[in-house]
């Protein structure tokens, strides 16, 4: 019986095509990509009052456009392993830690060479930059948490916090073509910030979006 039974079960099966759930995830997050751009254009624009910021093309922009990448770079690396069943992974999450306390380094002696300048630290933007990366990054993390709602994360929280932090990474890329501030330390402190916001966004969701 209990041969039958599995000989049954098992007569549909197709084999899965290689880094079935890398393609995946990847369509899932050009698909987010496309809407974020067209999203940011139509917030930022109206938000900023600016279709690109001050800090566009200068030294600092390719900072960010470098910080914020890694971050959504990490996040990939992290997700498909963190979508299965068995999946373990830490050294992302411990290289996206190593990441911001770098930054916050240099920001800090950045800052620090300016006299401790409160402008330096707060910017013009500190107090919507991290809502505003969120923001930016919803469609991002809405297709990704979508294209995991069919795989089986052996924790459904570290899942939604991987696709978060692909959100947060990508977002925050998006919505530095937008940002005229160029101070290290607004980047260390505030883009990490929102950032973060994503992820934990996308893990509070996932807990409860990806159980099976």
């Amino acid at each position: 019986m209990t041969d039958d039974l599995i000989a049954r079960l098992s007569s549909d099966l197709r084999p899965i095509p290689p880094r079935a759930i890398e393609r995946r995830l990847w369509r899932a997050l050009l698909a987010g990509l496309a809407i974020t751009s067209v999203t940011a254009w139509l917030v930022l624009d109206l938000t900023l009052g600016r279709p690109f910021g001050g800090a566009f093309g200068g030294p600092m922009f390719w900072v960010k456009m470098g910080y914020t990448a890694a971050f959504g770079l990490i996040g990939l690396a992290a997700a498909p392993v963190l979508t299965r069943p068995d999946g373990r992974i830490i050294w992302p999450l411990l290289v996206a830690g190593l990441l911001v306390l770098l930054a916050l380094a240099l920001g800090t002696m950045d800052w620090m060479r300016a006299d401790w300048s409160m402008p330096v630290l707060m910017g013009n933007t500190a107090m919507v930059c991290p809502w505003l990366i969120t923001l930016t990054g919803l469609p991002v993390l809405a297709m990704l948490l979508a294209a995991m709602r069919s795989l089986a994360p052996r924790s459904p929280t570290l899942a939604g916090f991987a696709a978060g932090l692909v959100a947060g990474g990508f977002g925050a890329l998006v919505y530095a073509f937008y940002c005229g501030e160029t101070g290290m330390m607004f980047m260390a402190v505030w883009y990490s910030l929102g950032i973060a916001m994503t992820a934990l966004l996308g893990a509070i969701i996932g807990k409860f979006a990806l159980r099976w």
